[in-house]
């Protein structure tokens, strides 16, 4: 039975944590650079200073107990009264210390609108020793690690607010319909509305359908979660789909992809900031966000 948390007990509970987050032994081999008889071994020895069991593993594939959930969320309010306290202590020296996560859209680094590079040089100017840590991922894997608590904020679109979230609005990007240049589009001046929504198209998996589109497939041939494979399903030929117009520029500059319909098969989408809604900030992160917000000629900006 446990009667004290000592540092080998936290490495333990945090290599279950990851674990839960992967989905089971398998999946997180690869992220903790560690064999299935190691970790195994590592979950072994925090059950027996537990004095119970917190998942099942086997062939039926690997579950959490329920004493198993009850650790799983006493471990993660303990990581953030940790992340707290060594916050407030490192504060009280008026320098910023601590890990700070970081959530990001894929292709926004060639959005005009945005000014991420200016609030990032803005931070590391502060008296600062932090870790930064900058996960790229779809929108909705983005909202789930916000609230895991994996990251404090990220920055994407959002088809869909959800009631546990602050949302910060900073910019807009436009989006277009593209074929490549193997498509039997390309050399069409004015495709038809009606043909084009019959061609093969590459959805992106993170919008609902509830999704308001200028035009929708009558079929959806294929899925992506990132604007990179959204990117490639459209330059094999084989598909149409939607990008960001500042992203495409580079393959319309090259002949290998054309906006379709550009004038009435285009819209805009608005990015923002998300935080957990009511869960305490570290301080390094409310420094970021404040710089974020002034990049963005938003200092008083309040959540939506």
């Amino acid at each position: 039975m446990l009667k004290n948390v000592t540092d080998v007990d936290l490495r333990l509970l945090r290599l279950f944590a990851r674990v839960v987050r992967c989905g089971g032994f398998t999946a997180a081999q690869a992220e903790l650079n560690m064999s299935q008889s190691n970790i195994s071994m590592h979950i072994g020895n925090l059950e027996r200073r537990l004095g119970y069991r917190l998942c099942e593993r086997g062939k039926g594939g690997f579950r959490l107990t329920s004493k198993g959930r009850h650790i799983l969320e006493a471990s993660q309010s303990l990581f953030e009264a940790i992340g707290v306290f060594v916050a407030q202590a490192g504060s009280l020296s008026g320098r910023l210390v601590g890990d700070l996560s970081l959530g990001l859209a894929d292709t926004i680094v060639t959005l005009p609108g945005t000014r991420f590079g200016e609030a990032m040089g803005a931070f590391f100017r502060r008296d600062q020793d932090v870790q930064l840590n900058l996960f790229v991922n779809a929108p909705t894997d983005l909202e789930l690690a916000v609230i895991d608590g994996q990251v404090e904020l990220a920055i994407s679109y959002f088809s869909r607010s959800r009631p546990s979230l602050d949302y910060f609005p900073l910019y807009m990007e436009e989006i277009a319909l593209y074929c490549g240049a193997r498509h039997a589009f390309f050399a069409v001046v004015s495709p038809d509305e009606a043909d084009i929504a019959a061609a093969n198209w590459v959805m992106h998996g993170f919008l609902p359908e509830s999704s308001i589109l200028p035009l929708r497939p009558l079929r959806s041939r294929a899925t992506a979660h990132h604007m990179e494979a959204v990117a490639q399903m459209i330059l094999a030929g084989t598909h149409v789909g939607y990008l960001p117009r500042h992203y495409a520029e580079i393959w319309v500059g090259r002949g290998e992809m054309t906006a379709l319909l550009p004038e009435r098969l285009t819209y805009e989408v608005e990015h923002s900031m998300i935080t957990y809604a009511g869960r305490p900030l570290s301080e390094a992160a409310r420094a970021f966000i404040d710089d974020l917000l002034r990049a963005h000629d938003l200092p008083t900006a309040e959540p939506v």
